[in-house]
């Protein structure tokens, strides 16, 4: 059986979650939601999250942002790709050091799912070659 990868969306705002649910639904993943840091890590630590989408100005998190909630994601699951969602044209300074990937809600939505795509490749790309991986996610390897 076949598994869609699985994004968790993490923001304050449930209305821009809703419609990224929507988004990354329809152009087939699983999605999951949090609406604070500690909701995320929760549901990061018990589900197989294979890609976390942060918006950056999340004012429950500590300064913020997502730094403390995606340091604690990457100590529990290092090979997740992380990526911060921004209304900024730039990361903020230091931003990129607990994040694999800066996307600006100024890009167009096709942006937002290449990056996506682009992000969930280089995740299965890493994955240990024992086929488990390539079973849940549909991919046939050569013996």
């Amino acid at each position: 059986m076949r598994r869609k990868p699985v994004i968790l969306c993490v923001g304050d705002a449930s209305s821009v979650l809703k419609d990224r649910h929507m988004l990354l639904e329809e152009d087939g993943y699983r999605v999951l939601t949090a609406t604070s840091g500690k909701d995320a890590l929760q549901v990061f630590a018990s589900n197989p999250v294979d890609l976390v989408l942060f918006d950056q100005y999340m004012p429950q998190m500590n300064n913020n942002n997502g730094d403390v909630t995606a340091v604690h994601m990457r100590a529990c699951k290092p090979d997740v790709p992380i990526a911060l969602l921004s209304c900024d044209e730039q990361p903020r300074p230091g931003a990129l050091e607990t994040i694999d990937a800066f996307i600006s809600r100024a890009e167009p939505i096709t942006g937002l799912l290449e990056k996506v795509d682009y992000l969930l490749s280089l995740r299965f790309l890493f994955q240990p070659l024992d086929g488990s991986w390539a079973d849940e996610v549909g991919v046939k390897l050569k013996h």
